[in-house]
């Protein structure tokens, strides 16, 4: 069996997010970075993007997050941000309806969720 990471993704709101990963690509303020089982310990403010979740090579998750906080150490990758979407989970029409009655950062947030689409 292939080493693993444990992702959890935790907005105000919610755990939205905890799994086994070979590899989790998340959006930091210096660039993209990755986070593999073993990692060295690392923090790490999140700009807003996509996190990808990858296993046996593939991304198999995708989640737009709000920026945030990265928390990475040899096991596991735990990612606070205010806001976040899955986006393979979401249908472009209910972001779009969500974005038209949204204002200000919720807005903001939900046209880029319909960017990523």
């Amino acid at each position: 069996m292939a080493e693993t990471t444990h992702l959890e993704l935790v907005t105000p709101a919610d755990i939205m997010v905890q799994k086994a990963a070979n590899m989790v690509v998340a959006p930091g303020a210096e660039g993209f970075f990755g986070a593999m089982p073993r990692h060295a310990p690392l923090l790490s403010d999140l700009v807003r993007g996509v996190v990808e979740v990858h296993e046996g090579g593939k991304v198999v998750n995708r989640y737009m997050i709000d920026g945030g906080l990265a928390d990475v150490s040899g096991e596991s990758v735990t990612i606070l941000t205010e806001r976040a979407e899955d986006l393979d989970a979401v249908k472009r029409e209910d972001i779009k309806s969500r974005a038209e009655a949204a204002t200000g950062a919720e807005a903001d947030f939900l046209n880029a969720v319909l960017e990523a689409l």
